[in-house]
């Protein structure tokens, strides 16, 4: 039995054309996903989204678009504000802050922000159109004094690291008459505890390590870019 059963497998082998070449090769085509995680922030309406696959920015730079109008940038920001609930984006190095509205669960908008991302970076095309930067705030520059140089320091190597853990930012805006002028972005903007968190933490260490600094004032993006043209023109304002 077994004599025939090799026989009649040898005759079917025989039947098999030879091998040709890479015409018999069936071609494979491997799109790995990314693996995207969120995390949680203090502020309910902000979610965490990051990837070790990922890193959006150079270290240290940062892009906030609290309102679509602000996104025309950035590819990926104006993609991710199509999908129906997103309130705001966050960019920074290695992560994204998505905000939401309020009256939106999360369950209808994670699975839709992660094709977003995904989409993204399988396309190939770049986060911001070629004449935008990323800000860099706290970069010294030739007309720092001492104390706007602590200032940017102390924002840079203790603050910045502590509220990014939470999926925020805080961007330097300048320094004048003993006031510090800050932007809370990210998961900060909208947190309920901000105040507190501005003025029970940053305020108080500012106020502790750097004496000339007697008081931490919050400004939104608007006020932020119209006290920097002003002062900048002016030459009076230290940045």
């Amino acid at each position: 039995f077994f004599s025939l059963l090799l026989i009649a497998m040898y005759r079917q082998f025989m039947r098999l054309p030879l091998f040709q070449g890479p015409r018999f090769l069936v071609p494979i085509r491997s799109v790995r996903n990314l693996f995207i995680k969120t995390a949680a922030t203090p502020n309910p309406e902000c979610l965490k989204f990051y990837s070790i696959d990922l890193m959006f920015l150079a270290e240290g730079k940062t892009l906030d678009f609290p309102t679509v109008q602000t996104a025309y940038k950035s590819p990926l920001a104006k993609q991710i504000f199509e999908v129906e609930g997103v309130k705001g984006v966050f960019i920074a190095d290695d992560y994204l802050t998505i905000t939401k509205q309020e009256e939106v669960d999360w369950s209808a908008l994670t699975n839709k922000i992660f094709s977003v991302i995904t989409n993204w970076k399988q396309s190939g095309e770049e986060l911001l159109d070629e004449e935008a930067e990323a800000a860099d705030d706290c970069t010294p520059l030739p007309d720092d004094d001492e104390v706007v140089l602590a200032i940017k320091e102390l924002l840079e190597s203790r603050i910045k690291p502590m509220v990014q853990r939470d999926g925020g930012n805080i961007r330097y805006v300048g320094f004048e008459d003993g006031v510090v002028y800050l932007q809370l972005q990210g998961a900060c903007s909208t947190c309920p505890s901000s105040t507190n968190t501005l003025k029970g933490g940053i305020e108080r260490m500012m106020m502790h390590w750097i004496p000339e600094v007697e008081e931490v004032t919050e400004v939104n993006q608007e006020d932020a870019d119209i006290m920097i043209n002003k002062w900048a023109e002016s030459g009076t304002f230290k940045y």
